[in-house]
């Protein structure tokens, strides 16, 4: 392979700026612009905010960092790390205590939720959220999630009942998540994340019904078993923190919400192309790579999680 002209390998940035470590001068430096604020893991391990127009590198899982580049996303999700919060309707057995352990944040702000029976219907807490049309789409659910009592936990995406739901059940000592649909609602991906001590972030993606609201369950559980299925347990419980439901068929990083919606504006990065230049690879973080040949005057990175940009 011939010389790079250009090499991105993501280490050094200040606001509006990401650098090249080829060539020296500056003149490979990209321009970059996202106009909020966005979430990263840091070097050591924890969810930190990053201002506005600064470049995100994350080190979730990894001893290199990836530069971060993310479209527009809305956490439709109101209170996500307050689920003691009335916006939170909780079923007659089950007990939330805020701010019970650390969250990834290394705050003291995750909360107990814990089941108080072993009846079906007693043991969930749930919420709703708008979405953006009453059409089908794709609409991710994720959680940060720390085992207590318990080897399970559960939760449920849902339109109108009649329609079908999205199921997802996790085992801790597996750590497996099974994720199953019915009816209307189908399943397009799930993950689980290892965000360190002890806890994982689990999403669930599924197409759903044709509805302009969309609900969130979430349950404790000593067995295997859906949200509103009985079970052996009267005080199983987990740990949560940080609930994000996106419209989108992936998971992307996590957005704080209050009182309202909040929306993380796309990540943006540019470079006028060297003059050249006939091949541009991107790679990201799972080392697959994308390969440019059309040349373009003005070039901008792709969305990922980019480990490396090199122009020949």
């Amino acid at each position: 392979m011939s010389n790079p002209k250009l090499a991105l390998i993501p280490s050094g940035y200040k606001e509006e700026l990401i650098y090249s470590i080829l060539p020296s001068n500056g003149g490979g430096d990209f321009q970059f612009d996202r106009e909020s604020s966005g979430t990263r893991v840091n070097k050591d391990g924890l969810i930190e905010t990053m201002a506005t127009d600064f470049p995100r590198l994350d080190w979730l899982n990894s001893d290199c960092p990836s530069l971060l580049m993310e479209t527009l996303r809305t956490n439709r999700q109101i209170r996500s790390e307050e689920f003691s919060d009335s916006a939170w309707i909780k079923q007659s057995d089950i007990t939330v205590t805020a701010n019970q352990v650390i969250a990834p944040t290394g705050e003291m702000s995750a909360d107990k939720v814990q089941r108080g029976s072993t009846v079906n219907t007693n043991n969930y807490i749930s919420d709703s959220i708008t979405k953006s049309s009453a059409a089908a789409l794709d609409l991710t659910t994720s959680v940060f999630v720390k085992q207590g009592e318990g080897d399970f936990f559960a939760f449920r995406t849902q339109g109108t009942y009649a329609n079908g739901r999205g199921e997802a059940i996790y085992q801790f000592s597996t750590n497996t998540l099974t994720v199953s649909a019915s009816g209307q609602v189908s399943v397009v991906t799930s993950s689980v994340e290892n965000y360190g001590s002890g806890w994982y972030r689990l999403s669930a993606t599924f197409n759903t019904d044709a509805n302009a609201q969309a609900f969130t369950f979430f349950s404790p559980r000593a067995t295997s078993g859906q949200i509103d299925q009985s079970d052996t347990s009267t005080s199983a419980f987990v740990y949560l923190w940080g609930c994000q439901v996106e419209e989108g068929s992936s998971l992307s990083s996590y957005i704080k919400t209050t009182s309202a919606a909040v929306t993380r504006e796309a990540d943006v990065s540019s470079i006028t192309t060297p003059s050249g230049v006939t091949q541009i690879v991107e790679t990201f973080s799972n080392n697959t790579t994308n390969t440019i040949t059309s040349i373009p005057s003005t070039y901008s990175i792709s969305s990922g999680k980019i480990k490396k940009v090199i122009m020949t």
